[in-house]
């Protein structure tokens, strides 16, 4: 199995090929890294001699782009392609499938803060379209010398999601790493579970249906993927999303995993505005997980 990893020549970041090679150092797997020529034109002007140039050239920074990110990569397992599409998302995702990747890694947007995430045209055309799992390093991320160590499992608090434990179970028994479910909320603003809350007996009685959706999560993961340690940390909450987020105790070589929306296809990555904040405020990578098949 291979993990695919974009990497244009306008690729300012390294972060994702860091995080790729956290995942390889991980499981041992291939890293196939894909700069992607955009060609805006197509075959309009195929045979106008500026374009031919213009197209050698282009091809010549991703060639170079691909020689930086092999250096950089230096001690794995590395397959470099420069590919020509329209659509640098779509080009991507199509190696993705042909390959029968794993995964696919991508960087945040440039605008985002030091050590987060945030969506740009790319990265949130793949995390809406990808049928394999989309693994998405903050800005500024740097690899972590003993790899990927525990995959955290972010699980939504008002419903249970038995379709979550499949792929949870893949990647965990990819990576081979233990598994811990937490959920997040936050306690105040009228979006906020919380703000419904009328007494005390009604948040306890909350927080004991969320302990019993992780951990009936955590059972079946237990039961698809045989070995793989499974625990639950039930609710981490703050005044707002990102003093939730903070709240959790992070540790070097995290990975925080986030199921598809239910209201989305079926077979692709698509989330949803709450997976969104916690994405964005998420101090480690995230991988978004497609919803798979029913059979």
């Amino acid at each position: 199995m291979s993990i695919i990893v974009g990497f244009g020549s306008d690729t300012h970041s390294t972060a994702p090929l860091d995080l790729a090679a956290d995942l390889a150092h991980t499981t041992g797997d291939e890293i196939v890294v894909v700069s992607v020529v955009q060609d805006c034109w197509g075959s309009l002007h195929a045979h106008a001699g500026v374009d031919d140039e213009w197209r050698l050239q282009v091809r010549a920074q991703a060639t170079e782009s691909l020689e930086q990110a092999r250096r950089h990569l230096d001690g794995h397992r590395i397959v470099t392609r420069v590919q020509t599409a329209r659509s640098v998302p779509q080009s991507l995702l199509d190696e993705t499938r042909q390959t029968h990747a794993r995964l696919l890694v991508t960087g945040s947007a440039s605008h985002s803060a030091l050590g987060r995430i945030a969506f740009g045209s790319t990265n949130d055309r793949l995390v809406h379209s990808a049928d394999r799992p989309v693994a998405i390093a903050p800005r500024g991320y740097r690899r972590h010398l003993g790899g990927i160590s525990r995959l955290v499992v972010a699980v939504d608090p008002s419903v249970e999601d038995e379709a979550l434990a499949a792929p949870v179970a893949d990647l965990a028994g990819w990576l081979g790493v233990p598994v811990e479910i937490v959920t997040f909320a936050v306690r105040s603003g009228s979006r906020s579970a919380f703000a419904t809350f009328a007494s005390l007996e009604v948040a306890r009685a909350w927080r004991e249906m969320v302990g019993d959706h992780q951990r009936r999560l955590a059972d079946r993961v237990r039961e698809l993927a045989p070995g793989t340690e499974v625990s639950t940390v039930q609710v981490s909450t703050g005044e707002r999303w990102s003093l939730a987020l903070e709240a959790y105790g992070w540790r070097a070589g995290d990975l925080l995993a986030i199921g598809s929306s239910r209201h989305g296809p079926v077979a692709r990555v698509f989330i949803g505005s709450t997976a969104t904040r916690i994405v964005s405020h998420s101090p480690v990578p995230v991988v978004l997980l497609p919803r798979p098949h029913k059979h």
